[in-house]
């Protein structure tokens, strides 16, 4: 059993649903993970991680529009008072969702089901540039160059 830590960096094009799972088979490769659990940590208070549907775009297009009604950007609404409007409702979406998520990582696969991506929900309106922390804790595959008998 193996513990890993790494940072991977998003740049963000503002509000939108990002999709990770092709970053994260990336590092899964690079790294030659095999079978574990990953868990990923969002370092901000104006974005967070879903696992959510991927049928269609009208689905994140649908998640959206939620938020935007659920905490809109409204002046006044808020107590404190930000530098930038969009600071509280970005507050406020991250803490109705998650900042981890954990996945389980079998066969260096990630087994997401057949319409289900992992996400980072960008808040701001701003584009952003976003750390996420990775912990894998599992088995790692051997390293074949170090068991080669020349």
């Amino acid at each position: 059993m193996q513990q890993l830590f790494f940072d991977m960096t998003i740049r963000t094009q503002g509000k939108s649903l990002v999709p990770i799972e092709d970053l994260l088979m990336s590092e899964i490769r690079t790294r030659s993970l095999d079978s574990g659990l990953l868990t990923i940590w969002c370092k901000h208070t104006g974005a967070s991680l879903l696992v959510q549907a991927n049928a269609d775009d009208d689905v994140t297009a649908d998640i959206l529009s939620f938020f935007e009604e659920l905490a809109p950007k409204a002046p006044g609404r808020y107590r404190h008072k930000p530098d930038q409007p969009d600071n509280a409702p970005s507050h406020l979406r991250a803490l109705l969702t998650q900042t981890q998520i954990s996945v389980p990582v079998c066969d260096g696969l990630l087994p997401l089901g057949d319409v289900q991506s992992l996400y980072l929900f960008e808040h701001r309106e701003a584009a952003k540039t976003r750390r996420l922390l990775v912990h894998f804790i599992g088995e790692r595959l051997p390293d074949v160059t170090k068991m080669m008998v020349m």
